[in-house]
């Protein structure tokens, strides 16, 4: 749906004083219109080349001006609106590790930030009629995108994530990630919410543990499912030297998958590994057990501004009365 307004209204106010001011400048022609009131004035100001239409033209002219500058600064704009949706689904946060560690690739041909964006994307395109949040994590939690049904944008945003490469915001934070997530989803209308957890990793940054952070959400019944990515023992990291070529170092990096079972445990989630193909088919039964809720959404699209028009006209009025003073309707000297 889309409809006309004015994005800054309160400027529309000024149009009430642009006919006092052309009022004002009538008079004031009137009163400097002869400097003698003899009656052959009227004669000599046509021999002086005075037009009789000069003040109408002038004034017409300014008050337009005045008025699409006005018109401009109260923005006129299409807005482009969705109509009113109403879904059954569950409120879902997405949690996904970005540290370093996640270009690891011990999923050859794929790292395991290529793992995460292919599970991520299945995931929201088998989950039509839910909500679906992003936060992205490494030293610190980041919102990527707010709870939304426009999975379309969401899919965008999942493509075009990438692992950090910056070390003072390296690390994993998963207790600091896991509480952002909680704090979106306490203000979500859903009676069932659940925070999808994707990392490779052990907690060293943040300042809340994992499994305090665990326990703060099921206290609020939000649930937790974690995705496992990665693997136990040494795993291969690409280097790159000065010049950029790639090389390969086999390195240990920790992967504590207790640890990660432990988290959904806590509240009453699901646990699995990346690698098990069965592992994303148990999480979406999981998540078709709960307690769907309906939901009314309805939001602006976009706005499409048209402010230069009135401007543009105010700018052609400026410019005519300019040229009407230097040639029809010049005044005596």
């Amino acid at each position: 749906m889309t409809s006309f307004v004015f994005r800054q209204p309160a400027w529309l106010w000024l149009l009430l004083l642009v006919p006092i001011l052309m009022v004002l400048r009538f008079w004031a022609l009137r009163r400097a219109r002869r400097a003698v009131p003899y009656p052959p004035a009227a004669l000599l100001e046509a021999l002086g080349g005075r037009n009789p239409w000069f003040p109408w033209v002038s004034t017409s002219l300014l008050g337009l001006a005045v008025c699409g500058m006005v018109l401009a600064l109260a923005r006129p704009a299409a807005r482009t609106s969705r109509t009113t949706v109403t879904t059954e689904g569950v409120a879902i946060m997405l949690v996904l590790d970005i540290s370093g560690s996640m270009v690891a690739e011990d999923f050859k041909p794929h790292n395991r930030i290529d793992v995460a964006r292919t599970v991520l994307a299945d995931f929201i395109r088998r989950r039509p009629d839910d909500r679906i949040g992003l936060i992205t994590f490494a030293a610190m939690p980041f919102l990527r995108c707010p709870l939304t049904s426009d999975h379309k944008v969401l899919l965008n945003i999942v493509a075009d994530l990438k692992a950090v490469n910056r070390p003072e915001i390296d690390g994993t934070a998963i207790g600091d990630a896991l509480v952002a997530a909680g704090k979106r989803l306490l203000a979500a209308p859903e009676k069932s919410r659940v925070v999808i957890l994707l990392t490779d990793g052990e907690n060293n940054r943040g300042q809340f543990e994992p499994l305090q952070a665990a326990q703060l959400l099921a206290s609020h019944r939000i649930r937790i499912d974690v995705v496992g990515i990665g693997s136990n023992g040494v795993v291969p990291y690409p280097v790159l030297d000065a010049e950029g070529n790639r090389s390969y170092q086999y390195v240990h990096i920790g992967f504590n998958e207790s640890a990660l079972q432990a988290l959904a445990k806590a509240t009453d989630g699901v646990y699995y590994n990346a690698t098990d193909t069965q592992g994303l088919e148990r999480v979406f039964d999981a998540i078709d057990k709960l307690e769907r809720s309906r939901v009314n959404a309805s939001a602006y699209v976009r706005y499409q501004d048209y402010f230069l028009w009135p401007l543009g006209l105010a700018l052609l009025c400026l410019v005519a009365e300019a040229f009407w003073r230097l040639g029809p309707g010049r005044a005596l000297p």
